[in-house]
């Protein structure tokens, strides 16, 4: 696959799915937060012998990382240099943040017409909330039917809610990759938007 992802995503919906872009041969870089990276580096154990999260490794093979601070102008010019040379654009921000930090969806998709960009949040692009599996599984009704029968409501043993999302984003990228390669699809069709309570 020729395809060139850049991952501003961190945790898991969105790793999962640069993870499986990955796997299927995308280039992926992933932008990471320079001193400590993404927040999943230090999630333990277990660790292996060099002391690197196994949590980490496990969503974020077949991917190379920068670090990158949003905030700081020469950080800033470096990220808009690679979204210009990249196919896809994967974040899970926010709604506003990027924007406010200059990297303004809208504005990066009228600027380069085949670029594709995926945002994973939450509770969809209208919310401020943030997502975490363990909301999306109480909220939806999936706890209700795990665990023991008399017992309380109980979390599914994995982030389900995350690993959905990432794969429902894979799929939509890839699908926009392959109108985009039977002609111009767009913008609004090249601007995907996954929810985890979806």
């Amino acid at each position: 696959m020729n395809l060139k992802v850049l991952d501003l995503s961190r945790v898991l919906a969105g790793p999962v799915c640069s993870m499986m872009l990955g796997d299927l041969g995308a280039d992926v870089i992933k932008i990471e937060r320079p001193g400590q990276g993404d927040e999943t580096r230090g999630w333990g154990p277990p660790f292996n012998a060099d002391g690197e999260s196994a949590y980490f490794l496990a969503v974020n093979r077949n991917k190379k990382s920068i670090a990158a601070d949003l905030s700081n102008e020469a950080d800033r010019a470096v990220v808009i240099d690679l979204i210009r040379s990249a196919d896809v654009v994967l974040e899970n921000f926010l709604s506003g943040s990027l924007a406010r930090l200059g990297f303004d969806p809208e504005d990066l998709l009228e600027q380069n017409p085949s670029l594709i960009w995926c945002t994973i949040s939450g509770f969809g692009p209208e919310s401020t909330r943030p997502g975490y599996d363990f909301v999306i599984q109480a909220e939806c009704g999936w706890m209700s039917v795990t665990g023991e029968r008399e017992g309380s409501p109980m979390k599914i043993g994995i982030a389900l809610a995350d690993v959905m999302a990432g794969k429902d984003a894979a799929i939509a990228i890839l699908a926009a990759v392959a109108e985009r390669g039977a002609g111009s699809p767009s913008r609004e069709k090249r601007l995907i938007h996954i929810s985890l309570a979806d």
